[in-house]
């Protein structure tokens, strides 16, 4: 998933949940917030006073090593 500052954070969660203990750790409530219906990711790292693109490096960071640590089945 290619991921812009104007990804919504629903989009991001429905194509990756594991990304929910990503926003976790960085104390933003996404999983549980209505907001993540509508609000992109760049709203969100402004309301929780994050650079945005720091955080979209994070984050496909986090993406990376999670489906590097996801073996296939033999």
């Amino acid at each position: 998933m290619l991921i812009a500052k104007q990804t919504t954070i629903e989009e991001i969660i429905s194509s990756c949940p594991e990304t929910v203990k990503f926003f976790n750790d960085l104390q933003m409530s996404c999983g549980s917030c209505f907001a993540v219906k509508f609000d992109t990711l760049e709203n969100g790292a402004l309301m929780h006073g994050m650079d945005a693109d720091d955080l979209i490096t994070r984050l496909n960071q986090f993406i990376s090593s999670c489906s590097t640590s996801i073996e296939p089945d033999n």
